[in-house]
């Protein structure tokens, strides 16, 4: 198992995570986990140890992750794969999205175009 950094200020952590999960509608994700440390960070918190270069948060920010198009109407892709897809491809993803969306599901699964493109953008 990777090594990880220890948050040496446990209550700077428990406002911060409070205050990323706020702005993030109440759900912690990956998202909301990358502002709980940027203010965690900016109100004074330390680290002991080092993270791993494999920490999965430093990874998934340098793939640059964001919408395909209006934000939560459409698919939330790295940058390489968002490259990858054609638009008839990305709207059929988001297409997916939103009708597994107005029936209820939490998440939809991607389309085999979206699959493939994720996959080559986030190898290690």
């Amino acid at each position: 198992m990777a090594e990880t950094a220890k948050r040496l200020n446990p209550k700077i952590w428990d406002r911060a995570k409070a205050r990323a999960k706020r702005k993030m509608g109440g759900k912690w994700s990956g998202r909301a986990a990358q502002l709980a440390v940027r203010y965690y960070k900016d109100a004074g918190g330390k680290y002991s140890g080092r993270k791993s270069a494999s920490n999965r948060l430093s990874q998934w920010t340098k793939q640059d992750w964001d919408y395909v198009g209006k934000e939560g109407k459409s698919r939330y892709l790295p940058k390489a794969a968002r490259k990858a897809l054609s638009s008839g491809q990305k709207g059929a993803g988001s297409r997916a999205k939103n009708k597994a969306t107005k029936s209820g599901k939490g998440s939809a699964r991607y389309t085999e175009a979206e699959r493939k493109a994720v996959r080559r953008a986030t190898k290690r």
